[in-house]
């Protein structure tokens, strides 16, 4: 992103040590972007109470009355931005004068994630029952990075899950959340469902779907996963 601000003196004084400044608002600009140059000028952040909160591009000389200067910021947004609306503002400082902000153009970022959901299931038999671990994967197809990705699970009628690594069982379903993802990652949670004799013979059918995402997901074609899993007998099940 290149921001170009226009800084003149229009008072009857010269202006020592002028600086282009640039913030914007709601949101502090240094906590979605890094500045990577400014053209002519001495680069560096501004400082508030608790740390950088926008840029600034120190003149070379003292502006007289009615000169005027430019600065050019080239910046980058974080890849991890989420989406915001944020509107920029110029400040025209020096050591003996400055003004006040002075509202800019809107930044608007747009961040997507388009994610695919595969379910898996491993059957662990046992002589009088056993269980099934469950796997539940994301993978990030991008363009942008995933926040957070969450997937629920459904579980056919009288089955229960227990618990495993981003995964909390509830009735009927399991809530399993995914962390950050770059673009191309992949990141899994996972859960397990016991089985009895009661259940021999039994077709059952388990079903992930992407619930909820940051960033969003426009993409549904590749939300959701099946897995038919049959308990053939206390030793052998198969799915599929």
């Amino acid at each position: 992103m290149v921001v170009t601000e226009t800084v003149k003196s229009t008072n009857g004084f010269t202006v020592l040590h002028p600086a282009a400044r640039l913030f914007s608002t709601p949101q502090n600009l240094t906590s979605y972007t890094t500045l990577v140059s400014c053209s002519g000028v001495t680069c560096s952040t501004v400082d508030g109470p608790d740390g950088p909160i926008g840029y600034q591009g120190t003149l070379p000389e003292a502006l007289s009355a009615g000169e005027s200067a430019q600065v050019t910021f080239t910046l980058k947004i974080a890849a991890n931005a989420p989406d915001f609306t944020h509107t920029l503002q110029g400040q025209f400082f020096g050591s003996n004068y400055a003004t006040e902000r002075v509202a800019g153009p809107a930044i608007t970022v747009d961040a997507r994630a388009d994610r695919t959901i595969k379910l898996t299931g491993t059957p662990r038999p046992g002589l009088l029952g056993g269980r099934i671990d469950f796997t539940v994967s994301v993978t990030n197809n991008g363009p942008d990075p995933a926040t957070s990705t969450a997937v629920t699970a459904s579980l056919p009628a009288g089955l229960k899950a227990t618990a495993g690594a981003g995964c909390t069982p509830s009735v009927g379903k399991v809530a399993c959340t995914v962390g950050e993802l770059a673009n191309g990652a992949k990141g899994t949670a996972a859960f397990s469902v016991p089985y009895g004799l009661l259940t021999v013979g039994l077709p059952f059918t388990f079903t992930a779907t992407r619930s909820g995402s940051v960033p969003e997901d426009l993409n549904a074609a590749n939300d959701k996963s099946s897995v038919t899993c049959t308990v053939i007998t206390p030793l052998l099940v198969n799915c599929a």
